[in-house]
């Protein structure tokens, strides 16, 4: 009796043991980007599909220091136990580089490139980006476009301004940032980026054109808050904004 029961449990499990693998199995599909993550030296974007176990799409690189953009690359490829294997290809066919993917979390793919070519990053963190995002841009239009600055923040350890002109997502202005001990004072800096899904992304120049940092601003209620996306010592890395 007690072997009949030991059997009929083990068919149960086998049973069950498709079924499991079936509920973990990962669809790399959706778009993603590296957007937001202060370690990396540019912005990747994939956009997915995955049919099978195949996977196609487009891919994007840029450096954050404006020298190297990959254009549109082509992307092909399969899974196997919850990786992705893709080969990126530019415009004329040509084999730029290999790479996987696996999912981090539920909403975070990380990309490894499998080849050493400094066209694409080594590694990257590309976070899944959603597509509703009509009634965000409504909102951040009204919200980005003003003046606003950090004073009154007792915590600050100097004052960075903006005066922000937003038109659709194109986003320009002006910025300032002076610390109290008087040992730094930007002067004004120009101010140019765009907005995507209610976070405006933008990049501060000098009076040279020469790029000072990168840095994001989002919405806090009432307030703005400001990111900055690299590791510049000329600007504050977090500000609360008041208008």
């Amino acid at each position: 009796m007690k072997n009949n029961f030991l059997i009929i449990a083990a068919i149960i499990l086998i049973g069950f043991v498709p079924q499991l693998q079936g509920q973990s199995k990962r669809i790399f599909s959706g778009n993603f980007s590296s957007e937001g993550d202060v370690t990396a030296k540019g912005i990747m974007t994939m956009e997915l599909t995955q049919s099978g176990a195949k996977i196609e799409g487009v891919s994007n690189y840029k450096t954050n220091d404006g020298m190297l953009s990959t254009g549109m690359l082509s992307v092909n490829g399969y899974t196997k136990d919850n990786i992705g294997y893709i080969r990126f290809r530019d415009q004329r066919g040509s084999s730029v580089a290999d790479g996987s993917i696996t999912y981090q979390d539920a909403s975070t793919l990380y990309f490894k490139q499998t080849t050493t070519l400094s066209t694409l990053p080594m590694v990257s963190y590309l976070y899944k980006v959603g597509t509703n995002n009509s009634n965000m841009s409504v909102e951040a239009v009204a919200n980005y476009s003003g003046k606003y600055s950090n004073e009154g923040d007792t915590t600050a350890n100097g004052i960075i301004y903006f005066e922000i002109s937003q038109k659709g997502t194109k986003v320009e202005g002006i910025a300032n940032y002076k610390t109290f001990d008087q040992q730094l004072n930007t002067g004004i800096l120009s101010v140019n980026g765009y907005m995507k899904e209610g976070v405006a992304y933008i990049r501060f120049r000098d009076q040279k054109g020469v790029v000072i940092a990168d840095g994001a601003l989002s919405t806090d209620k009432e307030n703005i808050i400001f990111r900055q996306t690299t590791l510049s010592n000329l600007l504050p890395h977090y500000a609360v904004l008041y208008r």
